[in-house]
């Protein structure tokens, strides 16, 4: 039966419904949900958070050099001009917050002592064309990042309300306009369009039908090593937020859920996140982001669930479980926080 299962899920493994649903045509949910966990973590999770090979890490101290991270995001605002159904970022429930220039400066100046490098960083949000300060943000991370990948990402709403000094910033920064294609939101030719005229590399993220969640477990009975491997090469990404890195955005802007609904257990304790400002090494930043925190116990990825692209109704339901199941981790008896 194992080897029947392998057979259909062999590299490139593709975690989608359709080889979900064969997997637990074959095994019971609970068997279906660790095999998943196991086969896809081998195969398919390649981690956001670092790249380089246990051999690679190992030469790398020994010459006393510091780490790369591959990815990193950071958000320019919180709040959203589009108010995407079940945003991971819980944009489409926050209030307006726009991040200081300042703030944002002396981390990027701190991380660039820490690590080697950064591969690539997504400035966005929550909508970044919104913040009135966009074109200051670009010019500060080529600053302090010179050798980075980065990307502007944006919904596309604004980019063709966007001025001549708007476009002058990202060409001067070399700074890629990465647009999402939510079902007719951006006008791609225009945008496509605007990039050629001034000189900016636009790209698209692949357009998609289906959107996925996990639905947040309240009882936070998950078990967090299982949740942080299905997290992994997915929402698993670096974010720095206030001088402190968090493993994802789900617990980094997870007080934006939790002051709009008044769920005082899902926020985030000391453990969840890391300082970049004290006496931790980027080894140190490297392997907490590559570890469950305690917050994991909220992520209830083995109810994953599908859904099209919408607006949301900023119904609490489309991120906690309400209807009854959302014990969902605790009625199957799975081990979450002790």
């Amino acid at each position: 039966m194992l080897g029947a299962i392998l057979c259909c899920m062999r590299p490139p493994l593709r975690k989608t419904p359709t080889t979900l649903k064969m997997a637990r045509a074959l095994l019971t949910k609970r068997q279906g949900n660790r095999l998943w966990n196991r086969v896809f973590g081998r195969y398919d999770a390649t981690s956001l958070i670092c790249r380089e090979t246990r051999a690679e890490a190992r030469a790398r101290k020994a010459s006393g050099r510091p780490p790369r991270l591959h990815h990193l995001d950071v958000h320019l605002t919180d709040h959203c001009n589009l108010n995407c159904r079940s945003c991971e970022h819980y944009s489409s429930i926050s209030k307006p917050v726009f991040t200081d220039l300042s703030t944002f400066e002396a981390d990027l100046t701190r991380l660039a002592g820490l690590f080697e490098g950064i591969d690539q960083v997504y400035l966005l949000g929550g909508e970044p064309l919104l913040h009135p300060q966009v074109e200051e943000f670009v010019r500060v991370a080529r600053k302090h990042l010179p050798g980075t990948r980065i990307c502007l990402m944006t919904n596309g709403v604004l980019v063709p309300k966007m001025g001549d000094s708007f476009w002058g910033a990202l060409h001067e920064t070399e700074t890629i306009l990465l647009c999402d294609q939510y079902p007719g939101v951006a006008d791609v030719e225009a945008i496509t369009a605007l990039g050629a005229e001034h000189g900016v590399v636009v790209e698209f993220v692949q357009a998609t039908e289906q959107f996925f969640r996990a639905p947040i477990d309240l009882s936070g009975t998950c078990d967090p090593q299982e949740s942080f491997v299905r997290c992994t090469g997915v929402s698993n990404c670096a974010t720095i937020k206030d001088g402190r890195m968090y493993p994802c955005a789900h617990i980094a802007y997870a007080d934006i859920l939790r002051e709009r609904f008044d769920i005082e257990q899902l926020h985030p304790g000391p453990e969840d996140s890391i300082s970049v400002h004290g006496d931790a090494t980027g080894d140190d930043i490297v392997d907490f982001l590559m570890s469950p925190v305690p917050w994991c116990a909220n992520c209830d990825y083995p109810a994953l669930e599908y859904f099209e692209w919408g607006r949301t109704s900023r119904s609490i339901d489309e991120w906690v479980r309400v209807d009854g199941s959302g014990v969902g981790c605790a009625a199957r008896g799975e081990r979450g926080r002790s």
